[in-house]
């Protein structure tokens, strides 16, 4: 809808009231009874350790027998079948996905599919497809999260994502347009140039919000702003959620620190196979209900998350190997009294990384900005060897020459002494068709 010419080129009210019109449309498709009882169904999970345990077993059971409908299981298991357990499954990748797509559709599914695909933000997105019923379950998983991020009928929320709500020629405020029916204030990724921060903050502001919804990037990029400036957000939050990008422990600190509010981050994927959720007391949680998840130790303390999906009959996945990685938790119980295991925090997708001097990718790049005074948001650009050119966005007074020489000092402490840093001033980062910002792009082939 958002690249339509009909709403691009229509006044603000009107887009307002497509906005609004589509809220209802999505209401009667996604939020509807089914999806409101499975929500307070999966709310009964949270403190019942039983319930969730024999929810979380027949769902496997499930996902284990529907998956032997779709032509690649029955070929991978022509001598064995569900019944002989997860661990007679092979372990599968988005390459194995990608390359037979169509071999994972579930035979007997007779609906319509809906058809989607992976932002391909670190590669060649991946196409999958899913049934009405899969839109609908995750629809009240997204909603349990809220109720635990305090979210009340009534309340009014902000959005900060990748809808292309405002159009990219558009070179003046407002930023944002207002969906009626959802109470909510729907502000652009795309335009958060450093002039316009003041008047996101404004806006949300004035439209009262209780609930901020956003990439970890976007509402980073206006913490640090805040931070910067040396003020806080001036109006009482409920709190905010922030999924789709990874979320650093720095990040964290500052939203928190200058919004005044708990975040609630989300890890999800397109693929369905896993869910972690943050709760009131900041634990990571892997909903045991929305997947089975295992842990494959891959070495430095870490382990890669590996999913069976539980909601999307049409495209069952067993035991697929995400890519992303977590560091787990010695923590048994979480002071909040739900019983989903915990994990002791999210690496994210082992995909963008630098190059060093030795040559080898590196991947862990949120302590470089750390300690350094007036940066509002940082990329990192490498095309050669040897060479990177750092895009900031910054408060230009507070980050002077001291401040950038500490920049270039802590990405050669990092990377290598040798490399050529750049600093490059950008009003904005470029973001994905998505709305997100990639923390690193590398273009350098061939890298061990």
């Amino acid at each position: 809808m958002f690249l339509s010419k009909i709403y691009r080129k229509s006044p603000l009210l009107i887009q307002n009231l497509l906005l609004s019109c589509r809220a209802i449309i999505r209401k009667f498709i996604r939020e509807n009874k089914h999806q409101q009882s499975l929500t307070r169904d999966l709310l009964e999970h949270d403190y019942n350790k039983d319930l969730l345990k024999k929810y979380s077993e027949l769902q496997l059971e499930l996902a284990l027998k529907n998956a032997m409908k779709a032509k690649f299981y029955k070929e991978k298991l022509k001598t064995t079948s569900e019944s002989e357990g997860l661990t007679h499954f092979p372990m599968i990748n988005k390459n194995e996905v990608r390359h037979c797509a169509e071999d994972f559709i579930n035979s007997t599914e007779k609906t319509a599919p809906i058809k989607g695909a992976t932002s391909g933000t670190t590669g060649t997105p991946l196409s999958i497809s899913q049934n009405m019923q899969s839109v609908i379950r995750e629809q009240a998983f997204f909603a349990r999260h809220l109720q635990w991020a305090g979210y009340k009928k009534g309340d009014r929320r902000a959005w900060i994502r990748g809808d292309m709500i405002v159009p990219m020629e558009q070179k003046e405020a407002p930023f944002w347009r207002h969906s009626w029916f959802e109470n909510m204030l729907m502000l652009s990724s795309f335009h958060m140039a450093q002039q316009a921060l003041p008047l996101y903050i404004k806006a949300m502001v004035d439209f009262g919000v209780d609930i901020i919804q956003a990439y970890p990037s976007s509402i980073a990029t206006l913490a640090r702003y805040l931070e910067a400036n040396q003020s806080y957000y001036p109006a009482k939050l409920k709190s905010i959620i922030t999924s789709s990008e990874s979320l650093s422990a720095e990040d964290r600190q500052v939203i928190e620190t200058r919004f005044g509010c708990k975040v609630f981050d989300w890890y999800g994927l397109f693929e369905r196979v896993a869910a972690i959720a943050n709760c009131e007391h900041g634990r990571y949680h892997v909903l045991t209900d929305y997947s089975h998840v295992e842990f494959l130790d891959a070495g430095n303390s870490t382990h890669e998350i590996v999913g069976t999906n539980f909601n999307n009959s049409y495209f069952p996945l067993v035991r697929y190997k995400t890519g992303d990685h977590v560091v787990l938790s010695d923590e048994k119980q979480c002071p909040c009294g739900r019983f989903y295991p915990i994990i002791e925090h999210i690496k994210g997708r082992v995909g963008d990384y630098l190059v060093g001097e030795d040559g080898q990718k590196v991947h862990i790049l949120n302590h470089i900005p750390k300690g350094v005074t007036g940066i509002i948001a940082c990329q990192f650009v490498q095309s050669e060897r040897g060479q990177i050119v750092v895009k900031v966005v910054a408060d230009a007074e507070q980050f002077n020459e001291e401040q950038q020489q500490k920049l270039i000092g802590n990405t050669q402490a990092r990377l290598g002494s040798s490399l050529i840093v750049t600093i490059e001033m950008v009003a904005a980062l470029e973001r994905t068709g998505n709305g997100k910002i990639r923390q690193a792009i590398c273009t350098i082939k061939d890298v061990l």
